[in-house]
């Protein structure tokens, strides 16, 4: 008998630690959801290197084009046939910023006034707009001179390559056959 009291009192010791464990455990966690509130509240400032990560395109329109070429044309001297080849693609417009807007209408027997206002926020370099989304520009179209080009297949591959990674028909898209 003297055994198996010292046995249950081993189990309610052992349940008595474990559930110390699990307070602990709760106490900790609950610790950690505190300061991690606390922490979302303090504003860090962003460096330079994280805000120029935000705007990826600032309307330098040369860099944007020739990067894009740059790109196009590894892609396309990819294709079986193709060999030598340069890429020239044309924008349709400029980039649009959307910002976020406060919009008040006010409607009266003689009249109708509508009244915008850009949200801002506070930035290290001041006030600044919301931005909701940019659009880049769109391509016009692509034109494509290469070794291959004379080659009906060659061509249909480039075409086919370009209208699928712009998402423009095929009659925005020119292949021809690069003089030697």
């Amino acid at each position: 008998m003297n055994k198996a009291f010292e046995e249950k009192i081993k189990k309610v010791s052992e349940f008595l630690e474990d559930r110390d464990r699990k307070r602990k455990l709760i106490v900790i966690t609950g610790i950690i959801g505190v300061l991690l509130i606390l922490l979302s509240e303090i504003n860090l400032p962003f460096s330079k290197e994280a805000e120029s990560s935000y705007s990826s395109f600032d309307g330098d329109y040369s860099a944007y084009v020739n990067s894009l070429n740059d790109e196009l044309t590894d892609i396309i001297s990819s294709i079986k046939g193709v060999g030598e080849c340069r890429v020239m693609i044309t924008l349709k417009n400029t980039n649009e910023k959307v910002y976020a807007q406060n919009s008040n209408n006010s409607f009266s027997d003689s009249s109708n006034s509508k009244n915008n206002e850009y949200v801002f926020y506070e930035s290290n370099s001041g006030d600044a707009p919301i931005l909701l989304k940019e659009n880049f520009p769109d391509i016009e179209g692509v034109a494509v001179v290469c070794s291959g080009g004379d080659d009906y297949a060659v061509r249909e591959s480039v075409i086919r390559c370009v209208c699928a990674l712009f998402n423009i028909s095929t009659s925005r898209v020119s292949v021809s056959k690069l003089s030697e």
